[in-house]
């Protein structure tokens, strides 16, 4: 929206609008003329998907003025300029005139290129007040949205802290404090937004073998409006489309993929914020990877800490992308011409042999593609190498060592079980010689902790055997109260002190290995004290300490990553470029549906190059069915550049057609068993057990369709759960012209979205699952 000041003006046919013109020809003082420059304003209007330029004044309700519906945003503005012009020139008459023959003018591709939406905020016809100093007698404003005031002369953004100077001898300045003495210094302009003329659609799909779904995706279309909206404040500087989007894949459980899918944007948003200035793309990849980290450090302070969860996350802002992930996740970008490029594939997978070395040398376990803390059963060798400390690899029991003669009898009986050379052939030779090794040093680090001080030695012992994890274990260790309690400040305070005791009473170990792994287990032990719980909740959370995770990289999995580092939450980002012409679709793929190769991708759903649901779907489908459940995301991206040769007027042919803002739509229904909700219009009950399993009828429907479209009134008939499939000849599944509103929400985006003959993507309703085409 801009500010016009009207130096000039002739009468208008609108009493109102003439009236308005009067006062601004006469203005009685310099103060009446600065507000009278508030009263006229130009800004853009959305319909159904096209653009007008819209002129209204605030001091006339009755005088409005919309321009000719455009297909893109640019051809409004370009409109807007005109009748802004037009309207200063000759008034209302004038601006009305113009509007008329603005529907028979076509912007060329060079114009609409260089129109730029900011050239409105600018369009001010002002003959300017000048003192004598040349300095401005009226308070600037700066542009974009979060400007507070910080004193008489000086505006502030607070999420960034950039002051703006509105008057005075460094009007028009923008400055920062200094990181060293907090003075106010010159910096460079806030940046100035670029649309990139993309248009933006996303959808996400999950399909679940076995068990619950675990996993949690986050499409976030409009960072602004949305920042606006949720989080109260504007996010006003940056490039267009600005998007951002997340998949979290829940590990053990869904509770933290749930949590984090909750918190995305409250941890994003501020972070985005923070600067008004040009984001470098580095920058941008750093803003997610502190986005995982925070996510991370909350997590593990949280309820959910046991459970473990993988995500990738994407952000868009005019034509650069960039994503961040941890765990089992990878990132392509699929371009309708050329081939596939994989933008990010994180490390962590239990097939790299590189990731499973490094897990067993931080003590951990890898079994049946599962990570743990400790390995129950097996070889002799295999536990030794999986043992903890050196407690752990002699068997010591609870109390001791004693002295000297026990270490050295707890070696010699395991020292005969995993002697290389008393294996037989079928024996893994290399595993017993690393045993064997392993426990001669535990030998000798142990006599040599017995013979420093024992009593330091058995108590460094006991912390190393206890299990802080477990509420139970943590207050035993620490002499507490272990019943589960909400309020837990005065305990961890407890905590605190019996763990600087604990640490005292071990300090004549201080030169050993294992002290700094006793040290780390009483803080542990405290924190498991400090996180609050409920007696109910209690036994779900730590049951979750007995399952393996299938990734060696996570947030979250507190007991794997504390005291030992088993599992790494280490992110890892990536970049891309959108083209500037066609489109492309980004995938982002977590646990099963990141295994699949960049071609399959792409070749499995190129006949779904408009439907994002359906892609989704179709790449959880195409994933490996022996895990349990497998999530995807696709955000398809589509240029909004006119072509530079326009397509030349051809006369439209007569056709049978609606009111306006009507679209002609027939559809396919498939309805499922755990629907609801009463349907007057349906045909039979449906044959889909499940939601999942009417969104695979669909697809394959889909598929059929779009690769043989004149099936659709065959498999109307044999598959739709709608009465309207029963209708005689062509009309079958026809629901005639409908207008926005008589239909549910989703129904009126995906039919106001298609151009005629188009078939839609899959959306559900109350009444089932869609397919959709529009006829006219």
């Amino acid at each position: 929206m801009s500010v016009l000041t009207i130096g000039k003006s002739t009468t208008s046919r609108n009493a109102s609008a003439t009236l308005a013109f009067h006062q601004f020809r006469t203005p009685k003082s310099e103060e009446e003329e600065v507000d009278l420059q508030k009263t006229v304003r130009l800004g853009i209007d959305k319909a159904d998907a096209k653009f007008r330029a819209k002129i209204f004044m605030e001091i006339s309700s009755s005088f409005s003025l919309l321009g000719p519906l455009r297909d893109t945003r640019p051809e409004a503005v370009l409109d807007g300029l005109e009748l802004g012009k037009m309207f200063v020139e000759k008034g209302a008459a004038g601006a009305r005139a113009t509007s008329n023959l603005l529907k028979r003018k076509q912007w060329t591709p060079r114009e609409i290129h260089g129109a730029d939406e900011q050239d409105l905020d600018n369009f001010v016809f002002s003959k300017k007040a000048q003192k004598g100093d040349g300095l401005p007698s009226q308070k600037l404003i700066p542009p974009g949205e979060g400007w507070v005031r910080h004193d008489e002369d000086t505006l502030v953004h607070p999420k960034s802290q950039v002051y703006f100077v509105q008057i005075g001898r460094k009007a028009g300045h923008y400055m920062l404090r200094s990181l060293k003495d907090q003075r106010l210094e010159d910096c460079e302009a806030p940046h100035k937004p670029v649309d990139h003329q993309l248009s933006v659609s996303a959808a996400s799909a999950s399909n679940v073998r076995r068990g619950v779904k675990l996993d949690r995706a986050v499409l976030l279309n409009d960072i602004p409006k949305i920042a606006r909206l949720s989080l109260k404040f504007p996010l006003s500087f940056v490039d267009t489309p600005a998007s951002a989007y997340a998949l979290f894949q829940g590990l053990r459980s869904a509770e933290s993929a749930q949590w984090c899918a909750e918190n995305f944007h409250k941890k994003l948003f501020p972070l985005l914020a923070e600067k008004i200035h040009t984001y470098e793309t580095h920058e941008l990849q750093m803003l997610l990877c502190k986005t995982l980290e925070a996510l991370d450090a909350e997590l593990l302070r949280s309820t959910h800490a046991f459970s473990g969860v993988g995500a990738i996350l994407a952000l868009v802002l005019g034509n650069r992308l960039v994503v961040a992930g941890v765990g089992h996740v990878s990132a392509v970008l699929i371009p309708s011409k050329g081939s596939p490029r994989k933008i990010l594939q994180c490390t962590g997978r239990l097939d790299d042999t590189a990731e499973c070395e490094r897990i067993r040398e931080a003590a951990g376990v890898v079994r049946e593609n599962l990570v743990f803390g400790h390995l129950e059963g097996g070889d002799e060798a295999a536990r030794i190498l999986a043992a903890r400390h050196a407690f752990d690899i002699l068997q010591i029991e609870p109390g001791g060592p004693t002295d000297e003669k026990q270490v050295r009898s707890a070696y010699r009986r395991l020292a005969l079980r995993v002697h290389p050379d008393k294996q037989g052939e079928g024996a893994d030779h290399t595993s017993f010689k690393a045993a064997f090794a392993r426990l001669e040093g535990a030998r000798e680090v142990l006599e040599a902790m017995v013979n420093e001080h024992g009593e330091s030695c058995r108590e460094l012992a006991r912390v190393l055997r206890s299990e802080v994890h477990t509420r139970a274990g943590a207050a035993a260790l620490l002499g507490l109260d272990k019943t589960p309690t909400w309020d837990t400040a005065q305990l961890a305070e407890d905590g605190e002190k019996a763990c600087k005791d604990l640490v005292k009473r071990m300090a004549k170990m201080q030169s050993y290995g294992p002290y700094e792994q006793a040290v780390a287990i009483c803080k542990e032990a405290v924190e498991c004290i400090r996180r609050p719980c409920t007696l109910e909740a209690l036994p779900r959370q730590e049951a979750l300490l007995r399952e393996g995770l299938s990734t060696g990289r996570a947030m979250g999995a507190r007991d794997l990553r504390k005291p030992s580092p088993i599992v790494l939450m280490r992110p890892q980002f990536g970049k891309d470029v959108l083209p500037s012409s066609g489109s492309c679709r980004l995938a982002l793929l977590c646990g099963a549906s990141a295994t699949l190769d960049m071609e399959r991708l792409a070749e499995s759903t190129q006949h779904l190059a408009r439907q994002p649901k359906a892609t989704a779907l179709r790449w959880c489908l195409d994933a490996d069915r022996a895990s349990p459940c497998c999530s995807a995301v696709c955000v398809r991206f589509e240029s909004t550049v006119a072509p530079e040769t326009p397509m030349p007027l051809s006369k439209k042919p007569r056709t049978t057609s609606g009111y306006e803002g009507t679209v002609r739509i027939r559809h396919i229904l498939f309805k499922h068993k755990q629907l609801r909700q009463p349907d007057p219009m349906q045909r039979r009950e449906g044959s889909a057990a499940t939601a999942q399993d009417a969104e695979e009828q669909a697809l394959s429907t889909l598929e059929k369709l779009l690769k043989e479209p004149n099936l659709f009134l065959k498999l109307c008939r044999e598959l739709s759960d709608c009465e309207s499939a029963s209708q005689p000849g062509t009309l079958a599944g026809d629901l005639g012209w409908l207008a926005r509103g008589q239909q549910e929400a989703a129904f009126d985006d995906a039919a106001f979205a298609l151009r005629p003959n188009d078939y839609g993507d899959l959306f559900t309703s109350s009444r089932g699952v869609h397919i959709i085409q529009r006829l006219a």
